[in-house]
């Protein structure tokens, strides 16, 4: 086996043969090309640091990986953190996945990891070889929403809730505004409902103190990010039209059966018609269809995601420290607490 980290002059030799890893072994969206290298290029930060692991040749393991220094101690982080999204790397057996940790470990390379799935094998990998210090806790809790072969919403919610839900669509069918859902998973359909999708987006985080993904600077991430996953056959997009309007969305992605669900958007204008809950009913009478048996809330937790989760699971920040640098776990401690303190003051300096 060979290792390698590529930074962005190197990072196109290995492309073709990342996106073949990622389809032999599905893991995560955050695991993929279309979002790692689009998240570091638009909006990321740091030295480029994709570890790779090869068998003959033949590409067998990927870290998606970027270097970072906070009050110049350095460390290496998951590409696209802080969006919600759960972090991994891409390993085809045990083999690979060990020489990937002990590859790191003899190159010293400390890891800060955020939002790993608590029973992600790296981390397993990590703790069982003797070339690692580990540390981690708990950060967040995922729902997610487990459906068998035949199963409809009546399996996730009570008959009160499905006959308000079916009240709603009476109501708006004798209007003449039915409701429906538009399925868009096709570059072409993507480039077609862009307009709607940021609308809505638009409207929904206007003076609710979140970031719109879909308006600049951000927005020069998403529109590449969910037009490379159409490309690529894994954009899931569920609108609902009220009439011929667009009024809410949840951006999905693919891996294997599971769908990932990203983010969901709604018009305030139209709250009152509990938006959510009838694009979450149609996902679970519909999930056949759609070729998916999992849906995924990936990072936090809310009322409304109670409501329809029936299971999840915990995510975790791992940070590991090669045994051969000792005080390292010291000095990352106390570089990110230095850091913390000084970006409030930082933000205060620059409005001043």
């Amino acid at each position: 086996m060979t290792f390698a980290i590529h930074d962005e002059s190197t990072i196109e030799t290995i492309l073709d043969d990342w996106h073949d890893l990622t389809a032999r072994i599905p893991h995560r969206v955050a695991t993929r090309p279309s979002y790692a290298l689009t998240w570091f290029r638009a909006l990321g930060r740091g030295r480029l640091a994709v570890c790779a692991v090869r068998r003959h040749g033949r590409l067998v393991a990927v870290a998606p990986l970027h270097s970072r220094s906070r009050l110049g101690v350095r460390a290496y982080r998951v590409l696209g953190h802080g969006l919600a999204t759960i972090g991994g790397v891409l390993a085809e057996d045990d083999d690979a996945l060990n020489e990937l940790v002990d590859a790191l470990a003899a190159r010293r390379i400390p890891l800060q990891l955020t939002h790993l799935e608590s029973t992600d094998p790296l981390i397993v990998a990590l703790r069982r070889s003797n070339c690692w210090h580990v540390d981690a806790y708990i950060d967040d809790h995922c729902l997610t929403i487990d459906l068998e072969p035949g199963q409809t919403a009546a399996a996730l919610r009570g008959k009160k809730t499905l006959k308000s839900l079916r009240r709603i669509e009476r109501s708006l069918e004798k209007a003449g505004t039915p409701a429906s859902v538009e399925v868009v998973t096709e570059p072409a359909d993507l480039a077609r409902r862009w307009p709607d999708i940021a609308g809505v987006a638009a409207r929904a985080d206007a003076d609710s103190g979140r970031v719109d993904f879909c308006a600049p600077p951000i927005a020069a991430f998403t529109r590449p990010f969910l037009e490379a996953e159409a490309r690529a056959g894994s954009l899931l997009v569920a609108g609902l039209i009220v009439g011929d309007r667009w009024v809410a969305h949840e951006i999905m992605f693919r891996t294997g059966s599971t769908a990932e669900m990203w983010m969901a958007r709604f018009d305030p204008d139209v709250a009152h018609l509990r938006p959510g809950h009838l694009l979450h009913r149609w996902l679970a009478d519909h999930h056949d269809d759609l070729g998916i048996t999992r849906f995924d809330y990936l990072l936090g937790t809310s009322e409304f995601k109670s409501r329809w989760a029936n299971g999840g699971y915990d995510a975790v920040t791992v940070t590991a420290t090669p045994r051969g640098r000792p005080l390292h776990r010291w000095t990352l401690d106390v570089a990110d607490r230095a850091a913390d303190r000084i970006r409030p003051l930082r933000s205060v300096i620059e409005i001043h």
